[in-house]
């Protein structure tokens, strides 16, 4: 799973997101659905149309765009060569801090969504409490990287502000109580933005080197 803003961090975004699981429905009388795997998603302006988000949808179907503005927005997937979108579902960001929980419904024709939950997004991502890495802001270059939790694959990757990739780790088998140094010397001072990713969760952090 994949996703990306078009406009980089230091716009203002907020700790607003979205997050949700695209599901094909297959059989229209039985009612049975099945993952819609690597479809590309949008998030685009209500009012103009205008993408802010893509990304891919996982092996499981599973999306989500985060550090979004307020505004209001709608979901937009390309599935079969064609781009559908629920025009009756908005998703309105007026506060940061808020987490949407989205179900995309893809039939032959016609997409249908609904949104099933609103609550803080602090609470939403479980590598919150599973993972911290300090000191932040780093004086050094050094970064102390903590697991309270066991991984089957842990993928770390930092990138400036500019959507450049300086930094990768991947890590398979890590078991809770796991640290290590990461050493970020070589790179310039500034703002960065640390995405920590297991597969199944995603969470990014802004990162300063000072």
């Amino acid at each position: 799973m994949h996703v990306y803003l078009l406009d980089p961090p230091d716009k203002g975004g907020g700790t607003a997101s979205v997050s949700g699981s695209l599901v094909e429905e297959t059989n229209g009388n039985s009612g049975q659905t099945r993952p819609v795997v690597n479809a590309p998603v949008y998030l685009a302006d209500a009012r103009d149309g205008c993408y802010i988000a893509a990304g891919l949808t996982g092996d499981k179907g599973f999306f989500s765009f985060i550090h979004l503005l307020t505004g209001e927005y709608c979901l937009k997937v390309e599935h079969k060569g064609s781009v559908r979108c629920d025009e009756g579902a908005r998703l309105k960001i007026d506060t940061d801090g808020l987490h949407f929980d989205v179900i995309a419904r893809l039939g032959r024709r016609r997409m249908t969504t609904s949104i099933t939950g609103i609550r803080p997004a602090a609470y939403l991502n479980p590598l919150d409490h599973a993972i911290s890495f300090d000191p932040n802001p780093s004086l050094d270059g050094k970064l102390n990287l903590t697991l309270k939790d066991s991984f089957k694959r842990l993928k770390l990757e930092i990138t400036d502000l500019s959507g450049w990739i300086v930094r990768t780790m991947d890590l398979d088998e890590i078991q809770a109580g796991y640290t290590n140094a990461v050493d970020l010397e070589d790179l310039e001072k500034g703002t960065y933005l640390l995405e920590i990713s297991t597969g199944m969760d995603r969470l990014s952090k802004q990162l300063v080197l000072q």
